[in-house]
């Protein structure tokens, strides 16, 4: 992001480490990942509603937001410092439901102006309010912008909604503000005074060094010593730097004059207004110390990023080992298999033993009866069924020990399976077993011009690597049982296609290209696994990219 300004350096830093904290995600599951998401979620809301505009035009009107608990007289005691009704007030729940931004007349263009804070916030038009119904706000994401010639020149009043609002688009639109704002006045009231959430407002404000004021609202007239003095206290206990710099001013339980609180209790609050908001100074230096504030608070939300980002690295190098073990595991169990010449069993073994059995034989060998085509058929098809279980289970170790920490959307692709039907042949087998006719044919060297190697030469040779190789392990077995009818069977009819010595040099050379084939069916199959992590972005040079631009951000201040 290029950004242009009074300051250009620090803009232009600013927006490359805006950059950097949108582009990477956090996709994967990890410890307090989270609370990292929500961390950059506020961070970026801060740049871009607050940072960025504020650095591009610092002398615009002083944003203060007025907020706090529901129900302590907010939306009251903005229309009684104007003398009229901005906003809703009303004992229903949440009684604000949007933001209303209000200011002087004189400050609407720069309040809607492109150099604005929270651009993202729509603005429902300028209303010059001199009559009608009290201004209720807008959708969530936006403004109801009320101009009142009682607001004083350079400052933006806002009135947000509750930031313990039931509604949960109210909470996170009153905090988001409260994170735009140059200054806050934070109303509570007698009763609301210890609950969490102002407090928890508070400690935020003062580790940002923001100006805050705070509001204790509706204090009963005999309990007005001791509520004050309970909260002073509080006060010192949980901020006992920042007591002595925050404003408190008490408003007392009265009776409301046509909805508006008596004028003259709000003195001491409306003569502190003024005082931060007339001089342009003064809004200067309250500018000058929130952005500080948050160029300051910058380290500390970027480590948590940084240590975020790393452990999203960190789990997608543990999730890519895991599957790499159970795919090269089932690879290995299947290049024993292929090296033993033991890669077929069961009902497929049986049928081929019937297949080269008496009165049967004689038919395999006739070209033209098929038959040889059909052996063909049934050798690979009992190779692919073996394949085909051996990446089932892969996958299905990967979605077990994946399952939980990618998103649940992903889940469902990482069902992997090398065919949809049994007996289905990956394109690796069929190549396979095309190229075996070529080897034959070059090792024999007595093909007719222009002809193919039959296919039962061809499904010969297939069951001579599956089952009929005369290996070391099975000569020191066959001396402690008898080889399998089929397999010797198999050897036998080998010898008689491939005289002389030569089915075993064929069978090794066809055992290592079938070998060469697994593993190329097994990368494509392990490569949809790496796809999905890849595709989820988790960047390994992130965090090292992130640190670097908050580092350029501090130098450029």
């Amino acid at each position: 992001m290029t950004i242009t300004g009074p300051d250009a350096d620090l803009l232009s830093a600013v927006g490359a480490l805006r950059d950097h904290i949108a582009a990477p995600r956090f996709p994967l599951a990890a410890e307090g990942v989270a609370d990292v998401r929500e961390t950059r979620i506020e961070l970026l809301n801060r740049i871009d509603d607050y940072l960025i505009p504020r650095l591009r035009e610092p002398g615009g009107p002083l944003h203060l937001v007025i907020g706090g608990s529901t129900g302590v007289g907010k939306s009251t005691l903005v229309n009684s410092l104007v003398r009229y009704d901005l906003t809703r007030a009303g004992v229903l729940r949440p009684t604000t439901r949007g933001a209303v931004l209000c200011v002087n007349p004189a400050d609407v263009a720069a309040a809607t102006g492109p150099h604005r804070l929270l651009p993202a916030f729509s603005r429902d038009g300028a209303v010059r309010v001199a009559a009608g119904t009290p201004l209720t706000g807008g959708r969530p994401e936006g403004f109801t912008l009320a101009a009142h010639p009682a607001i004083p020149y350079g400052l933006a009043l806002i009135d947000a909604p509750d930031v313990n609002s039931v509604a949960q688009g109210n909470r996170e639109t009153g905090r988001r503000l409260l994170g735009a704002a140059d200054s806050w006045l934070l109303v509570s009231s007698a009763e609301r005074y210890a609950d969490a959430v102002p407090w928890q407002l508070l400690h935020e404000a003062w580790r940002r060094r923001m100006n805050v004021a705070v509001v204790l609202n509706r204090v009963p007239a005999e309990s007005a010593a001791d509520v004050t003095g309970a909260f002073a206290e509080m006060l010192d206990a949980h901020l006992p730097q920042a007591a002595a710099e925050i404003p408190v001013f008490t408003v007392p339980e009265t009776t409301l004059t046509a909805g508006l609180i008596p004028e003259y209790l709000l003195d001491q609050l409306a003569t502190w207004l003024h005082a931060v908001s007339q001089d342009p100074q003064v809004r200067l230096a309250a500018v000058r110390r929130t952005v500080l504030g948050l160029l300051d608070d910058l380290p500390q939300q970027i480590a948590a990023l940084y240590e975020a980002l790393a452990a999203q690295v960190e789990q997608a190098n543990r999730l890519r080992v895991q599957a790499d073990l159970a795919y090269s595991g089932e690879r290995a169990a299947l290049h024993d298999a292929v090296a033993a010449g033991e890669l077929i069993g069961g009902a497929a073994l049986v049928e081929w033993q019937t297949m080269i059995g008496p009165g049967r034989v004689e038919g395999l060998l006739d070209a033209s009866s098929g038959a040889g085509g059909t052996a063909r058929r049934l050798l690979l098809a009992a190779v692919a069924d073996q394949v085909a279980a051996a990446v089932a289970r892969s996958s299905d170790q990967v979605a077990q020990a994946w399952r939980g920490v990618v998103p649940v959307e992903e889940e469902d692709r990482l069902a992997v399976t090398a065919g949809s039907r049994a007996g289905a042949v990956a394109p690796e087998l069929e190549e396979w077993a095309n190229r075996l006719g070529e080897l034959i044919a070059r090792t024999r060297m007595q093909s007719e011009e222009g002809r193919p190697e039959p296919d039962f030469r061809i499904a010969v040779l297939i069951a001579l690597v599956l089952c009929g190789r005369e290996l070391p392990r099975q000569r020191r077995r066959r001396r402690a049982e008898p080889p399998i009818p089929a397999v010797a069977a198999t050897r036998r009819l080998a010898d008689q296609v491939f005289p002389g010595g030569l089915a075993e040099r064929l069978a090794e050379q066809a055992a290592a290209a079938l070998d060469a084939s697994l593993g190329a069916l097994f990368d494509r199959y392990a490569y949809r696994h790496q796809r999905v992590l890849s595709e989820l972005g988790v960047d390994p040079d992130a965090a090292k990219s992130l640190l670097e631009a908050g580092y350029a951000v501090q130098r450029a201040r």
